[in-house]
């Protein structure tokens, strides 16, 4: 194909990247987080999940990751078993993510940066290196017709 394929991180993420091969080579996608974003938190990640499970890590695996931390952070700040400081402390968002800085908008989605990522071969291993920054500190931009 002549024609520049961009697709959604989803689509081109780690766990499925050796299957496609070649076909996804120099495929542009986006994504808020990917093993190269500098930060310690996400460098102990990375380098964590590949000595305990022998490969790269997913998106998916990075968002259960903060999740984890997520909801460490507000068991640690908070009474589990009050409800409303138990949801303030999830809405602070008090941990250290590994797409770097974080936080919840009005609607609790995250406010994030997007990444342009272009699937390259690295070692031998199909994988995705972020070439540029689509969205800055993005919020859900349907978050004033949101009622929460």
């Amino acid at each position: 194909m002549d024609l520049p394929v961009v697709g959604p991180a989803f689509s081109f993420d780690q766990g499925i990247l050796q299957a496609v091969g070649d076909a996804a080579m120099g495929v542009v996608n986006t994504s808020q987080w990917n093993k190269d974003i500098e930060n310690t938190t996400n460098a102990a990640f990375v380098a964590s999940f590949q000595s305990e499970y022998g490969r790269l890590p997913s998106l998916y695996a990075s968002q259960g990751f903060d999740t984890a931390n997520l909801l460490i952070s507000a068991v640690d700040a908070s009474d589990v078993s009050d409800a409303d400081a138990f949801r303030d402390a999830l809405r602070i968002a008090d941990f250290e993510s590994t797409r770097g800085d974080f936080a919840f908008g009005p609607n609790h989605h995250p406010i994030q940066t997007i990444y342009a990522r272009e699937v390259i071969r690295e070692n031998g291993v199909f994988t995705n290196k972020i070439i540029g920054t689509a969205l800055e500190n993005h919020s859900d931009a349907y978050a004033g017709e949101c009622k929460m």
